[in-house]
């Protein structure tokens, strides 16, 4: 995927027959990042390309979820040229906080902003799409597109999650609110994920006709090996009842309670049972430190994609959890990949959450109360002992990811959030 290349705005490249014409999609987080919003906005730009677009994607460096930078074509320079197939992406140094707080992030965001803006200047794109929660990525796409329509696909909302996740003073919470809901007025299209989001940015200014649905989809295949034979390749001892947790370790998820119950289960004496994070991000240091020792938790480092699969398969449930008072700032995006994997959900959310909404509605999981290690404990135990409702629940989360989260209806809905931009603004095909 590293091949240089032209400059985007460089590439002329005769746009075909399909109407959707040249597209400049700006986006902090980009593959090779496998979790997190990345895979979904890669998708988008794919599936574009396979469509007959003309794709330049605007992006960071890679850095998510372990807040550093790791690959080291990306050690030194301020900007690189790729191909992702048909895809042409231009990459910008931004700075990668050590810490992800309110000061870490406005300090990436605004390195970001300065430099992604002059390329969507330049891009010879008709139409702009951003992907938030990136605010950079949305007001370098705002203020760059220079007439031109844009677009934006939110993935997260910025300000509810200043709020929910209390990375943000109430204050500071509203501001960054407001400032979201300013730009996002200023779009032609607004693709969200989940009806939710379409409500509440509908009653907080933005025009209800502009909303378009464009929902996530599971970008994971699942492993064909069996748990046992996935956990023999993993070095895992089968004879271990696993709860395994994937992805972000952040003050979003609130995994010091799942922590805390594995506390509990050692001061109970609980054997056999072990509960597993796999990931990285801001919050996984204190999450060692307080693991340290204790027989029924593991944190281990983040796996590959070619991985990854066999880490779901080799768990005998799969834990969703968020930190209390997280309910309208995002769906986590390990769902999708959760309900393909065969395997049953157990979720830490508030039930009027918009996880725990979907989730109750399709009797996809089982629910408890987010930041009660106790609850928590209880719901593992009773997992364990029953493997009825294991069953039960595996299916009825496979059903979910089959109706909810298949690839082909995806990939239209992000054909169709681009066509109908261009036909709705009348920027017909660009140059």
């Amino acid at each position: 995927m590293a091949t240089t290349v032209d400059h985007v705005a460089a590439d002329r490249r005769e746009v075909g027959a399909s109407g959707l014409g040249r597209v400049c999609l700006v986006g902090i987080n980009y593959a090779p990042e496998t979790t997190g919003i990345a895979p979904y906005t890669t998708a988008m730009a794919r599936a574009w390309a396979d469509a007959g677009a003309v794709v330049d994607v605007v992006t960071g460096v890679p850095h998510y979820p372990a807040w550093r930078v790791e690959d080291e074509r990306y050690a030194r320079g301020r900007s690189w040229h790729e191909r992702d197939g048909a895809v042409a992406l231009h990459r910008v140094r931004h700075h990668v906080p050590a810490s992800a707080d309110l000061r870490g992030r406005a300090r990436m965001e605004a390195s970001f902003l300065r430099r992604a803006t002059p390329l969507v200047r330049r891009s010879a794109a008709g139409v702009v799409v951003a992907v938030t929660p990136s605010m950079s990525a949305l007001a370098a796409a705002v203020t760059g597109a220079r007439g031109r329509p844009v677009g934006v696909v939110v993935q997260d909302l910025t300000g509810r999650g200043a709020q929910e996740s209390g990375s943000t003073g109430g204050a500071a919470a509203s501001l960054i609110g407001r400032a979201e809901v300013a730009l996002l007025r200023r779009c032609a299209a607004v693709g969200v994920i989940t009806p939710q989001f379409g409500a509440t940015l509908t009653a907080a200014g933005v025009p209800a006709d502009r909303i378009v649905e464009v929902g996530n989809f599971t970008h994971v295949r699942p492993s064909a090996a069996t748990r046992d034979e996935a956990c023999a390749r993993l070095g895992w001892d089968p004879s271990v009842f696993r709860v395994v947790h994937t992805g972000n370790m952040g003050r979003k998820q609130g995994l010091e309670h799942v922590v805390e119950a594995a506390l509990l289960a050692a001061a109970r004496g609980v054997t056999g049972v072990e509960l597993v994070l796999v990931g990285s991000g801001n919050c996984r240091d204190e999450l060692v430190a307080a693991a340290a020792g204790l027989p029924t938790v593991r944190v281990l480092d983040p796996v590959d994609a070619e991985r990854y699969p066999l880490v779901l398969a080799a768990a005998d449930v799969l834990l969703l959890h968020e930190r209390p008072g997280v309910r309208e700032m995002c769906l986590p995006s390990k769902l999708t990949s959760y309900t393909a994997a065969g395997r049953p959900v157990l979720a830490a959310v508030e039930r009027e959450g918009i996880a725990g909404r979907q989730l109750v509605a399709a009797d996809a999981a089982l629910v408890v109360p987010p930041g009660d290690a106790d609850a928590l404990l209880a719901a593992v135990e009773r997992l364990r002992a029953d493997r009825g409702l294991r069953d039960r629940l595996a299916a009825a989360a496979r059903r979910l990811g089959e109706e909810t989260y298949g690839e082909p209806a995806a990939r239209a809905r992000y054909v169709g959030l681009l066509r109908g931009l261009v036909a709705r603004t009348g920027a017909g095909v660009a140059a």
